[in-house]
């Protein structure tokens, strides 16, 4: 193998909330870019107030990302630039979707939303954004509350597609336990791995191959993470590929910033 074929067989990606994400696969090409998700809600302003008030998401990529899916999937322009917090608000309207798009974009990473509107006015695209800050860096996208009492910003997972393998969907523990089985999995050296077909009901709704043949889903559990492995196109029935990947990854885990850090980012930002 040539030395600069795989310069990263160690990789990492700082989540929305600062925490690190490492995975270490020797061998494997892991220069694919990260992504993530997080979920935004606005905390009870009064006593009575449902949980979950006025939810929003956004999707988390490398800048430039979304010129591809405004183009290819709703056949849309960008109809509208803002200067916002060291980066750009673009809105992308379309004539023949039924959705609009919203993307923040800073010089390494964007955040995007889909809009139920396609052409859905600039003031209110702003909105999306509302309460938010956006820190963008080589290494990930920190997006913050600037009202904590406000708003909590949650991250709900990070990805990334590694190439022959798959596309895998890392999450915290406390937000995928129940994706776990509860018998024993096969040892690897991070962790446990589990394979489990896909139901009929989700194969369908996923747009699965034309082969006949079940869908496959690998499980890796580690002491932080719980990841969802899934095949590639007409690979996803077969689960010798993943699970090998995943007896070869030699660390993969989810570091949370420690108070002292998080402190002194916030002094120097201050």
């Amino acid at each position: 193998m040539d030395d600069d074929q795989y310069a990263a067989a160690r990789t990492h990606f700082r989540a929305a909330d600062g925490s690190l994400v490492t995975l270490c696969a020797p061998g494997y090409d892991l220069t694919e870019p990260w992504s993530g998700s997080v979920r935004i809600t606005t905390n009870r302003p009064y006593a009575g107030t449902p949980e979950g008030l006025d939810l929003r998401q956004l999707h988390l990529t490398r800048a430039g990302n979304y010129d591809h899916v405004l183009e290819r999937v709703i056949d849309g322009h960008w109809s509208n630039v803002v200067q916002m917090q060291g980066g750009q608000c673009m809105i992308g309207h379309s004539d023949s979707a039924d959705q609009g798009l919203a993307v923040w974009r800073g010089p390494w990473h964007e955040a995007a939303t889909w809009l139920p509107d396609p052409k859905m006015p600039g003031s209110h695209v702003l909105r999306y954004f509302a309460g938010l800050g956006f820190h963008d860096s080589t290494d990930g996208l920190r997006v913050t509350a600037t009202r904590p009492a406000v708003h909590t910003v949650g991250v709900l997972e990070v990805s990334k597609r590694v190439p022959g393998v798959g596309h895998l969907d890392i999450r915290q523990p406390a937000l995928a336990h129940r994706l776990v089985p509860v018998w024993s999995g096969a040892r690897v050296t991070t962790g446990e791995v589990w394979a489990e077909e896909v139901s009929p009901a989700e194969k369908s709704s996923n747009g699965s191959d034309k082969s006949g043949l079940p869908d496959m889903v690998v499980i890796h559990a580690t002491p932080s993470t719980v990841t969802t492995l899934a095949g590639e196109r007409d690979d996803k029935h077969l689960c010798d590929r993943r699970v090998e990947f995943l007896h070869r990854v030699t660390e993969l885990c989810w570091a949370h910033e420690s108070a002292r850090t998080r402190e002194s980012r916030k002094k120097a930002s201050s």
